[in-house]
């Protein structure tokens, strides 16, 4: 019996995976049904088969949660990055599409024409797309003094019509009132409509130059945050902010670059300079993105 017990023994491992030819298995389930121990030794078998695995696969499941959740974030990074770098590219081309080429004085330009019921209506030409109107008084001859411009864009002119414009000047025609055409391109602005008070000039609408600053400001900030980072380079903590910080003054610099160059004059700054922080804020984001994705990749690289 005891010969027999060892026998059904080293089979038990065969006869429990179910590897065992049909005849082995009708001599193994025969003694298992009249034999105690082997019946309790094929049960702990059973037992440790149906263990061993689940151990395993706990073990293993971990990493492999981990190596997924960590794909699943690269992959997710790599779709932002394109993303952001996308949208700053659309921004850029956008914004140079849409920049405002003024047009200087003619006298097809435009049409003046005075309303007897109190107001002045001015017809541009067709090719005129956009204009804007500029107003101040003079407390000294007490006149309503307009200045206005006019121009088109590239992205009017190949990808949009938006008709003949018309400008509606309500007044009172018992106050002074006196507009001038802005040629914005250094010439002296050109009288339209009233009597001009000053014979000698009529001034000239200069552009501004608030571009230049602001980057100044950017490249200074750049330069104070490389020293701290030199002084600070022990500190991670500090050093983990600066890191996060460098990026924006190059973005705003690389954002004026490509939107302007290094033209720093605009006769349209309040456009301009949004259009500037709106692209320095995607760079800025793309940057911070891809940089996370270098560090990924060297860190993957090296383990």
């Amino acid at each position: 019996m005891i010969d027999r017990c060892n026998l059904i023994k080293d089979i038990l491992p065969l006869y429990a995976e179910d590897m065992a030819s049909t005849d082995t298995r009708e001599f193994v389930s025969e003694h298992l049904e009249h034999c105690a121990e082997c019946r309790a030794e094929f049960e702990r078998m059973q037992k440790a088969a149906k263990f061993i695995p689940d151990a395993v696969h706990d073990a293993d499941i971990v990493p492999l949660k981990r190596v997924k959740r960590d794909l699943f974030i690269k992959r997710l990074q790599t779709i932002c990055f394109t993303a952001i770098l996308a949208c700053a590219i659309v921004t850029i081309i956008f914004g140079i599409l849409t920049s405002p080429e003024f047009f200087p004085y003619s006298d097809n330009l435009l049409n003046v024409i005075d309303v007897p019921d109190g107001g002045v209506i001015i017809t541009f030409d067709r090719e005129v797309t956009g204009y804007s109107c500029n107003q101040v008084f003079d407390n000294e001859t007490e006149t309503a003094i307009y200045r206005i411009n006019a121009w088109t864009t590239t992205w009017d002119l190949r990808l949009s019509d938006r008709g003949k414009q018309n400008m509606v000047m309500p007044f009172d025609h018992e106050t002074e009132i006196q507009i001038f055409y802005a040629q914005n391109d250094g010439s002296e602005d050109v009288l339209i409509y009233g009597a001009n008070q000053n014979t000698e000039e009529n001034g000239v609408t200069l552009p501004r130059l608030i571009l230049m600053p602001y980057f100044l400001l950017a490249f200074l900030a750049l330069v104070v945050l490389v020293i701290l980072r030199l002084l600070l380079r022990n500190k991670q903590t500090a050093v983990a902010w600066i890191d996060r910080a460098i990026p924006f003054p190059i973005s705003y610099m690389a954002a004026q670059l490509c939107t302007k160059g290094f033209n720093f004059t605009t006769y349209s700054s309040q456009r301009d300079f949004c259009i500037i922080i709106l692209v320095a804020m995607l760079l800025y984001f793309a940057m911070l993105t891809g940089k996370s994705l270098y560090k990924a990749k060297l860190n993957t690289s090296r383990g």
